[in-house]
């Protein structure tokens, strides 16, 4: 077949196309497409926070094997981690500590999210940053980590500022991107 011939049938095609009575879908059809519209656009916040805390679990998962206190991976005789434990005041070293453990996380959640899931949660992101902290925190005890009152509360402020500094930059540069 020709090109012009091609050319002709498409527009006539395209001219029965316009020229023919509109079909409209069946209501069954419309309303289900409308019920995945509206889902997709407003996701249910306990789904998005399973989703927000499991890629959070998997990049901290991540990070215990460079983290020398376990024992686990790559951290076992880790010279930045012992370095930086070393010239740090204890308090400090913590928030960094937390700080390590939570950003990766929250900056991959950040770059996995859904505009609308990023939507969801930025109402209710510091109850979640402050949650998530004391949960892994929890998890870290129960694993057998050494705890101090003071440790405790610095590891938990580093990892909400973690959270909240690592969420936060990635998806600020989603809306500057777009």
């Amino acid at each position: 077949m020709s090109g012009k011939n091609f050319n002709k049938e498409m527009m006539e095609e395209f001219i029965k196309f316009v020229e023919a009575d509109p079909v409209s879908p069946k209501t069954t059809t419309d309303n289900a497409i409308h019920k995945i519209v509206e889902k997709s656009l407003n996701p249910y916040i306990g789904m998005v926070f399973a989703k927000f805390c499991g890629i959070q679990t998997a990049a901290g998962i991540a990070t215990l094997l460079v983290c020398p206190q376990f024992n686990i991976g790559f951290g076992i005789h880790n010279e930045p981690f012992h370095s930086l434990h070393s010239t740090l005041p204890p308090l400090l070293f913590f928030i960094v500590c937390g700080i390590f453990f939570v950003m990766f996380g929250a900056a991959l959640a950040g770059l996995i999210l859904s505009r609308d899931e990023i939507r969801v949660i930025k109402t209710t992101k510091y109850i979640y940053y402050a949650s998530y902290s004391l949960t892994a925190y929890i998890i870290f005890v129960s694993l057998g980590a050494e705890v101090f009152l003071m440790s405790s509360i610095a590891w938990i402020l580093g990892a909400m500022i973690g959270n909240f500094a690592g969420f936060e930059a990635v998806i600020r540069m989603k809306v500057v991107r777009s």
